[in-house]
């Protein structure tokens, strides 16, 4: 998910995020879309993906199981995106966008199956809020996987490459431990909060990462 700080900044950096999540970065949501599966088990269903940007994890989990999708996000410039990829993808009958706010999504009480998100949440305002959202929305039996990361230090060194044969010198800072200007957060005291009882978090070199399930 791009650092949006304003409307200025997401105007100008949403197609090369885009471009970037569509190609360079494809190894990364594919690896994640993978282990979503592995790890919740998965497979049929509603999927919504919170702060889904392009919708481009949900998309790669999309080929790899019978879920159908619900791209969350507030930003009405990536949701159009999202609508592209969903149609270049021939997902049409399968998945649909839905402009909102992870702090008050407008879904019934336990109308997903999965929710999932990828380098969303260090972002949102109130975390704890937002998971107790998440899930409100899930249904009994339910999963969550939501955090975020780069992929595997083997993806990060393949990205990197090709960034250097594009001729843009990757920032090591930023790939090696990602981004900056993030504020720190304690989840487990935000699980603590949430009152959700089955939860693991999984912190690895592939990111942060809570398990949700109800």
């Amino acid at each position: 998910m791009p650092y949006r700080e304003n409307n200025v900044s997401r105007k100008m950096n949403s197609s090369r995020y885009d471009d970037a999540a569509r190609g360079i970065n494809a190894p990364m949501y594919a690896y994640y879309a993978e282990k979503i599966k592995e790890k919740t088990g998965m497979t049929k269903g509603v999927c919504l993906d919170v702060s889904s940007c392009g919708g481009y994890l949900g998309l790669v989990l999309a080929k790899i199981t019978d879920l159908d999708f619900i791209f969350l996000d507030i930003s009405s410039e990536m949701l159009e995106k999202a609508k592209l990829h969903i149609t270049e993808d021939g997902l049409q009958k399968r998945a649909r966008t839905l402009l909102a706010d992870v702090h008050s999504i407008p879904l019934d009480d336990g109308s997903v199956n999965l929710v999932i998100s990828r380098g969303s949440i260090p972002f949102w305002k109130d975390p704890a809020t937002a998971l107790k959202e998440v899930y409100r929305v899930l249904v009994p039996g339910g999963k969550a996987y939501v955090g975020g990361g780069k992929g595997t230090p083997e993806i990060r060194d393949q990205i990197a490459a090709r960034m250097k044969e594009m001729g843009n010198e990757p920032d090591r800072e930023k790939w090696g431990n990602g981004p900056r200007n993030i504020p720190k957060r304690d989840y487990d005291e935000i699980m603590k909060q949430t009152g959700i009882a089955k939860f693991i978090i999984n912190k690895g070199d592939d990111g942060m990462w809570i398990q949700i399930w109800k």
